[in-house]
Order: C-alpha cells, then structure tokens, then sequence
C-alpha cells in the first residue's frame, strides 16, 4: 500500500475525485454532505491498474480549516494537488503548495479537475500556468463525466513508481489522525504508518505523557492484519488505554525508541514575503497535531522551536510554522537537534555541520544509546566512529579532541604528583568530567594506569600486556553484549587480576568491562527515575542487550540501591537519583 494526501484550494473538487476513482465518499459528516464543503479529513482506498492499493488522505481545502490539512499530510510522501481548469491556481493553493515544500513532500502529481466545464484553450492556458510553477505531471480530469480518470490512475501510478519506497528503520510511528471507541473493540486510532512495522499484542507507548499500551489488532483497507508494513494507512485497536485519553498529533511509538524532545532546533525556510519574527508564539505543526509553541530565530538560517510537551522527534523531522494573528502558514523547516544544549551562541555552528559531526559538537561525552535516540537511527554510533568523529572508549562514545584534552591533562598532573599518583576524582573534577567518564578515557592510554581510584604513570608490573589489552578492548566493543572470556583466550587468572584491579566486574559469571557497568548504572538510573518503573525487557532494550546480560546487571542495581524489585518489575532505589544526574 501507498498513501497519497490531497491539497488544493476550496471547492476545486478533491473530494469529488476521490469519489470518482475510489467509489468511496471521502467527506464522512452531514454538515459538510449538507454544505458541499470539506471540514476534516476523509479517507479512501482504491487499487490502480499496476496494482498498488492507494489509501488517500482527503483534506479540506478552505483557509478555515488549514490545521486539518496539515493534520493529513504530515507523514505522507506523495501528493495529488487539484486545481480547477475553471479557476485556475488560487490562495489555497499556493498555501497548500508551499505546505507540501515545507514538508518535504517532493514527489506528486496534479490533477486539473471540471476539465469539462472549459474549452480546450482555458485548459491549455491553465496547464502551461501550473506547470510554470511545477514540474510534476499535469492531467486534466472531469470527476462527472469520468473523463480523464484512467489518465490519473496512471500518472499516480507512474508518480509512485518513481518515489522511494516506504522506509523501514525499525522504529515505527504512528500519528494519530483520528481516535473513536469501536463497540466491541475499545479504543481504536487510525494513522499512517511510517519508519517501521507494527505488530499485534506489540507494547506500544502513546506520546507525550509515555503512556502505555498494547496493539490488540490491526486492520488496513478493511482486512485484518498480524502487522502492518511502514507506509499503510492503519487503525490500530489499543488495549490498556482509555479513548479519551488520547487525540489527534498524540504518537503511537515502541517503547525506547525515540528521544523524548520538547525544544528542538530547526533549519528554517521562512515563506517568500512573510516576515518572521525574531522571537514570537506561534502555531507549531508537527505530524498530525498542532500545538502553541514558542520560536526564536538563532539567525537566518536557523531557529529553536519550544513546544508545550515532549514529542517522539529524530532529525530530520518536519515542522510547519502558522501565524495565529494572520492566520497564515509563514515558515517552516526540518529538525536537526531534538536535544539542544541550553547556550545558543555556537548553536549555528554546530548545526551546520553534518549530522554525526552535529552531534559529537554538542556531546563529546556520549553512548550509542544516546546517539541512537538522538539521531534516529541505531546504526549512527558505528558510524561516527568508522568516519573518526568519535572515539568507542567502554561505554562511551568520545570526540577525539575532548579523549586528547583528558588524557593529556591526566598525564601533565601525574608528571607533577609523581610516584604517589593523582586522585581519579580530583582529576576528574579538574577535567570536567566525572569519575566514571575519566576512568574510561584512561584505559585505553599505556602511559597511564588507573588503580582502584589512583592514576599514576604505567610501570613494567602494571596489567598492560596484549592479552590484558585484547580482552578489555573487546569488551569494551561490545559492552552490554560481551563475549566470554573464554573465547577471547583469557586465563581465569588474568581476568581475576583486572577485576581486583577495578578495570573488569564479574556478576554471577558474566564479565563486563567496568566502563560498561559504569554506563549502565547510569542509563538504567534514568529510565527509572523518568518512567517510574521499568523491566527486565526494559532494560535489556535500553542497554541494545539481551536477557542473559541486562538481568544480572540490573541485580548488580538492586544491590547498590539504584533500583528496588517489586514484582516483575524495577522501580527507583535511594540511589537512583544521584547516578541519573551522572
């Protein structure tokens, strides 16, 4: 299935072509059958002759109801724009037009509808005025007379063969568009797919507010599904949650996928001759919802949106910006930062960067994790690393200027302690880092060794051989899915004498690096602190682990007090705050 959005100025016949090829009325209330007048959004599917299953996404077309259009475009990649041969191209749609640009929606088709309300001459004329401004293909069409429809189904079908197929990420969201009860069912959403599958009895979580629930059932184009492909039109019957305590612009996502933005930062196309203001309220469009936000120019190039709530958002999002004073659409842009730091002046900087150099920038102490929510994509860590924008240091991902400045620093103040060595803490405090971080930073460097919470300089009986550094170094690669000791060619032995000396921790058999443990009592500290509680599946999904590692190190938790076990779950210990401000 592909999903196609309509656009197009008031009464210039969307509904009515939706009508023509589909069979099906996409206006669904009496007062706009009543009215002839679209208010919110309709849907429709229909299959073309190459045998894609089109499900269409019927919009309003008056400037009244500007947020229901934007509500059923925001996660589509293809549309069909309409514009009558009896008016020709008008306000909404060049409003409509530069929605699809500001979204991102490159390519389409128009349909150049009430063909036969002209003669052949206007309809020449306002062919040549459209494709002026476009370069998709224009096909006129009469929805009454049925002249011109097999035209559309083929140029759409040509269009969709053309645009990349649906991406699948393995990080499914859905925007809400619409929520009812359904008698028998519950609660039920519909929305476009996209980023990932879904599947049913999936635990799922409705954003913001991380609200949980499970998919009890799937359906698409009237037939039940198991799962459903990124780029279906989907309603999905959720158990575990009231009807009303969800609506439209809410996200149906999987749980820890997504990083939790509430101020991003933008690369801002403001609309030709609107004006934009430095600093301001504006209307905030975001997938299907729409929320009051507050936005600030960094400078011509870019700004930083705030919202009311944290959003499920990765770069490369988009945002459309509304003015309520004139009721008007006047920028828009793609997000780049879902996690800017608070100061904003080298924010311009960083964010002309590339995105994995945009990252380091701002972070130069990070996890894969981290990376992974923060840039969308669990594959980015392995490449900042391959491409030298980050270092892979135990749990860390480091930038190799700020690994340098520690390490460089750790030497010149062991020099001047001389053979008594330097405190890691107060070494850590002079770098700015915590002690967790310096320790990690210190492994991998020969000239340093790190004993118990001494650093001092590397000597000849230090554990610094290469059997010591193959085994730290791949458990280090693979810190929350290690691999056995054993298979490295470690002797008990040796791995006695690492974890004696801080470097390794043996929990009930499995052997992490202790930058691994580290990282993890961090992670697993926050998550409980911000959800309240978490599982065993929990955990094993935000450390990318499994149930054979993330269980003994959540017991490692419950003894040092970051988590305490009730039930089948892990809810916040006495320490858990002070490790989730590490």
């Amino acid at each position: 299935m592909r999903v196609v959005a309509t656009a197009g100025h008031v009464d210039h016949g969307k509904s009515s072509l939706i009508l023509a090829l589909t069979g099906t009325d996409p206006d669904r209330f009496p007062e706009e059958k009543a009215r002839g007048l679209t208010i919110d959004l309709g849907f429709a599917f229909t299959e073309l002759p190459s045998g894609t299953v089109v499900g269409f996404v019927d919009v309003p077309g008056h400037a009244r109801f500007v947020k229901n259009m934007l509500a059923g475009v925001g996660a589509v990649e293809v549309a069909l724009l309409v514009v009558a041969a009896t008016e020709g191209w008008m306000a909404q749609t060049e409003e409509h037009t530069a929605i699809l640009r500001l979204l991102g929606i490159r390519h389409g088709m128009v349909a150049l509808t009430k063909a036969d309300l002209v003669d052949d001459e206007a309809v020449s004329l306002c062919r040549l005025d459209i494709e002026e401004r476009l370069t998709w293909p224009v096909v006129p069409v009469d929805s009454l007379s049925g002249r011109g429809l097999d035209d559309v189904r083929a140029a759409l079908d040509r269009v969709l063969a053309t645009a990349p197929p649906p991406a699948d990420r393995g990080r499914p969201r859905l925007w809400v568009d619409r929520v009812f009860a359904a008698r028998g069912a519950g609660t039920v959403v519909t929305g476009t797919l996209a980023g990932g599958a879904l599947a049913v009895d999936e635990e799922v979580l409705v954003e913001p507010g991380h609200r949980r629930a499970r998919v009890r059932g799937i359906e698409s184009h009237h037939a039940k599904l198991r799962s459903a492909p990124p780029g279906s039109r989907v309603s999905l019957n959720l158990a575990g949650i009231d009807h009303r305590a969800i609506t439209r612009g809410d996200a149906v996502v999987r749980p820890g996928q997504w990083a939790d933005a509430s101020t991003v930062d933008i690369a801002l196309e403001v609309i030709a001759g609107h004006d934009f203001p430095r600093r301001g309220r504006l209307h905030v469009h975001v997938g299907s919802g729409e929320h009051e936000g507050s936005v600030r120019m960094l400078d011509a190039a870019f700004a930083r949106v705030r919202l009311p709530a944290g959003l499920p958002l990765a770069p490369g999002d988009r945002v459309v910006l509304r003015s309520s004073a004139r009721d008007t659409t006047i920028a828009g842009g793609e997000v780049l930062d879902v996690a800017p730091a608070a100061r904003t002046a080298d924010a311009t900087a960083r964010l002309a960067l590339p995105l994995g150099a945009r990252l380091m920038a701002a972070r130069p102490w990070t996890t894969a994790a981290e990376v992974a929510l923060l840039a969308g994509d669990e594959h980015v860590a392995g490449t900042l690393v391959r491409d030298g924008h980050a270092v892979a240091i135990g749990g860390w991902l480091v930038a190799p200027a700020a690994l340098e400045r520690v390490r460089g620093e750790a030497r010149a103040a062991v020099a001047a302690e001389g053979t008594g060595g330097a405190s890691l803490a107060a070494l850590a405090s002079a770098s700015g880092i915590d002690a967790p971080r310096l320790r990690a930073a210190l492994a991998g460097d020969p000239a340093i060794v790190v004993d118990h919470d001494v650093v001092r300089a590397a000597g000849p009986g230090d554990l610094d051989t290469p059997e010591a550094r193959i085994l730290l170094d791949a458990l280090a690669a693979q810190p929350f899915n290690p691999p056995a000791t054993s298979e490295l060619g470690a002797s008990p032995a040796l791995v006695r004498s690492l974890a004696r000396a801080g470097r390794l921790v043996d929990l009930d058999g499995v052997v992490l690096h202790a930058d691994a443990l580290d990282a993890a009592r961090a992670l697993i500290a926050r998550a409980v602190v911000e959800r309240g509680s978490i599982t065993v599946a929990d955990a094993r999904d935000l450390l990318g682990s499994t149930r054979k590692y993330a269980l003994p190190i959540l017991r490692q938790m419950d003894a040092e007090g970051i988590t305490r076990r009730r039930g089948d779950e892990r809810v916040p210990g006495p320490r858990a705050a002070s490790f989730a401000r590490q």
